[in-house]
């Protein structure tokens, strides 16, 4: 007589439940394997973002870059400010000599898309702490005019530990800016290149009622992960969680506004021609 060797169909549910029950416990744990894989990346490529800024720093005789060159009605294309390789000098396209591949200024968190640069379909997943980083500086600005604007020394930054330089913030001109094919990146990057505070984009004080791309793409996207990365002055990068209040600084939403202690964030603005004493402080010594 021959031997059936055929499973039973018990047999086979039985072996179906335990892959489900297996799965059913792994696959989270894979979910956060990958999330942690892709803070891994986040964080290096802002710890070498913070390397170049030292870089600079060095090479400009420790002054800090301006956020960005504006082109206003076009005259900064006019006078060589802004150009069809570079587009407007803003904050990150002037590290690139030391960054060598602009895909370091992306996170695999940011969710907003990618947009025409002079290095290929890119986004910028970062933004500098306007009250350090600070200005749309250079001649033939908005109105033609040149402001003077005379950026942070390095060594005016009382307390380097505790100083944000750059958020995980991406930039709304991904979604906003598309008039004509490279304005994203040749215009309103050098426009949103700032960080004005580090409120949650969840926050309806910080996205009103957008929806869509635009309830993410300006201001820091925590998403799923409740927690954002950061760069201080020393170079040194660290993950807070949504709402963390860094200490030193005011519960402001922006340069000028009054201090709201209900606020999730903190204010990293200042005036965008000039520093005054309306600009948000940096922390003390």
């Amino acid at each position: 007589m021959r031997k059936n060797n055929a499973f039973t169909l018990i047999e086979l549910l039985v072996v179906i439940a335990i892959i489900a029950i297996l799965a059913a416990i792994l696959f989270p744990v894979f979910a956060q394997a990958k999330a942690a894989a892709k803070n891994i990346k986040t964080v290096s490529n802002m710890k070498q973002i913070g390397t170049s800024q030292q870089l600079y720093l060095a090479d400009y005789d420790d002054v800090y870059q301006q956020a960005g060159t504006m082109n206003g009605n076009g005259a900064s294309w006019g006078t060589g400010a802004c150009n069809a390789q570079q587009g407007c000098p803003s904050w990150d396209s002037l590290l690139m000599p030391y960054m060598k591949s602009f895909e370091m200024f992306s996170s695999d968190f940011d969710r907003a898309p990618r947009t025409l640069s002079p290095w290929g379909q890119h986004k910028r997943s970062f933004r500098a702490a306007a009250n350090v980083i600070n200005g749309w500086a250079g001649v033939n600005t908005w109105d033609g005019g040149d402001y003077g604007f005379t950026p942070l020394n390095a060594t005016a930054v009382p307390a380097v530990a505790s100083t944000i330089l750059f958020t995980e913030q991406r930039n709304a001109a991904s979604v906003s800016c598309t008039w004509w094919a490279g304005a994203a990146f040749f215009e309103c990057g050098v426009w949103n290149a700032r960080s004005s505070n580090t409120l949650a984009n969840d926050d309806p004080i910080a996205v009103g009622s957008s929806t869509g791309l635009e309830a993410y793409a300006s201001g820091i996207d925590f998403g799923s992960r409740n927690r954002a990365n950061y760069v201080f002055a020393d170079t040194h990068t660290k993950s807070h969680a949504k709402g963390y209040i860094f200490p030193g600084y005011e519960q402001r939403r922006a340069a000028g506004q009054p201090i709201d202690t209900t606020l999730k964030g903190v204010c990293l603005d200042a005036g965008p021609f000039g520093r005054s004493a309306t600009d948000c402080p940096l922390p003390p010594q």
